[in-house]
């Protein structure tokens, strides 16, 4: 690449000679020496990539004789075992339902039964509370309480105790 050729598409671009810049950029990449693999680049990436191919279709035929197999040991398991195995998972469902059912049932009604009774004993709680009466007397009980703790706070922060530890 010549310097010159860099210079004076720069320069006119600088000036905004748009057709004069776009000549300087064509005459600045034409003179750009050309990239040309060397013949053992060339032979060495077209070897890679033949034993890639050739990996890839021993790859390919290996899945598909792979799951061949399994597909024809899948059917001979499926007709030839087929009633002894029918039998097998029919009963152990019915062994396995038959021990699990009643303990899921009495737990999931337990459960349920707690969630009820937590359910009312909030309900009666709500309802003590919501009555206006109350409701004012338990904020007054919180105001009290936060008013004694600010007190509390003050008198310890004054070192007013007197004879009393903290």
């Amino acid at each position: 690449m010549d310097r010159r050729h860099l210079e004076r598409w720069l320069t006119e671009e600088d000036a905004g000679h748009e057709d004069a810049a776009e000549a300087a950029f064509v005459q600045l990449f034409s003179s750009m020496p050309r990239v040309e693999p060397s013949p053992a680049f060339v032979d060495a990436a077209v070897t890679a990539a033949w034993r890639w191919r050739a990996r890839r279709r021993r790859l390919l035929m290996g899945a598909w004789a792979a799951a061949l197999v399994l597909v024809v040991t899948g059917a001979v398991i499926a007709f030839a075992g087929a009633p002894q195995i029918a039998t097998g998972l029919v009963k152990g469902a019915a062994l396995t339902s038959s021990r699990l059912l009643p303990w899921l049932v009495a737990y999931t009604t337990v459960a349920m039964d707690s969630w009820w009774t937590l359910a009312r004993v909030g309900g009666v709680i709500a309802a003590a509370l919501v009555t206006p009466a109350r409701a004012i007397a338990i904020v007054g009980f919180e105001l009290v309480g936060l008013l004694a703790f600010y007190a509390l706070h003050r008198v310890a922060g004054a070192r007013r105790l007197g004879d009393a530890q903290l």
